[in-house]
């Protein structure tokens, strides 16, 4: 009796073992969710269990497989380099795509699209939707009109938010981004170069209009002096001596309330007489 219970006792250690060795823990972390899918080990049915593994965690036989999927929002980054838009003119940049997998619909999402849900169903039609949008217009206006971009997000947005609907897929489409978009280095090198020329060019314009008005100013000048010489009969040395008394009057009255200052009068013989 003694060797049975010896027995038993041995089999009961041997078969708590045997489970505590053959099974592992599935913990997400927030913001994740497990699924769960059962590899029978001779016999029997496996598949993926429909209700997923969300908070604390579960205990599972080594022969279950576990996939981890985030169901916070996740931003997928494709990048286009040298791509030929309308003009044939190449341009490089970004285009964002963020979504977020539905809470508890994890498990459909594996089974029929697999861990890779991304790559296997939007990646290449994302990808073809970005590229023809974008070939539809020119370098020159994909580089300097930001609202080019916000046209392309939002008409790249609707076509890929169709896409998944008809797909059936359990991911929400949030938002369509578009990085800066960039020519080669040559052609911003030129852009810069022209830019610094037509600003060159701008200048110089006004410039010239300026001394354009400023001779007119003088014209103008010379021809109502001339006038009011004639009006008055004066000679050319009567006229200009009268400017000087002009010119003397308006010193005193620039420094009038300036009590330290000195006017000094005249060309020939001058001398200098206190402002009180």
């Amino acid at each position: 009796m003694k060797k049975i219970g010896f027995l038993r006792l041995m089999i009961g250690l041997i078969f708590s073992s045997t489970m505590f060795t053959s099974c592992y823990r599935v913990t997400p972390n927030a913001g994740e969710e497990a699924v769960l899918v059962q590899q029978p080990i001779i016999f029997g049915d496996g598949g993926v269990d429909e209700t997923p593994v969300s908070t604390g965690s579960e205990w599972c036989a080594t022969s279950t497989d576990s996939k981890i999927f985030k169901i916070t929002p996740v931003t997928f980054t494709e990048e286009f380099q040298n791509m030929a838009p309308a003009d044939n003119t190449p341009v490089s940049f970004s285009a964002y795509l963020k979504t977020q997998i539905r809470k508890g619909q994890t498990p459909t999402l594996y089974n029929l699209f697999g861990a890779d849900w991304y790559q296997n169903s939007l990646q290449a039609s994302f990808r073809t939707m970005v590229r023809d949008k974008v070939s539809a217009y020119k370098m020159f206006d994909l580089f300097s009109k930001r609202e080019i971009s916000a046209q392309l997000e939002k008409a790249i947005f609707a076509d890929i938010e169709d896409y998944a609907k008809k797909l059936n897929i359990p991911v929400d489409i949030l938002q369509v981004s578009i990085g800066a978009i960039t020519p080669p280095d040559q052609v911003l090198t030129e852009t810069k170069n022209t830019a610094a020329q037509n600003q060159s060019s701008l200048t110089q314009d006004a410039r010239a209009k300026a001394e354009l008005t400023r001779r007119q100013a003088e014209e103008n000048k010379a021809i109502a002096d001339k006038a009011y010489m004639k009006e008055m009969n004066m000679t050319i040395e009567q006229y200009i001596h009268i400017r000087q008394l002009e010119i003397e009057k308006e010193k005193v009255e620039l420094i009038k309330d300036n009590k330290n200052a000195t006017v000094i009068f005249g060309q020939s013989v001058p001398f200098s007489y206190p402002v009180k």
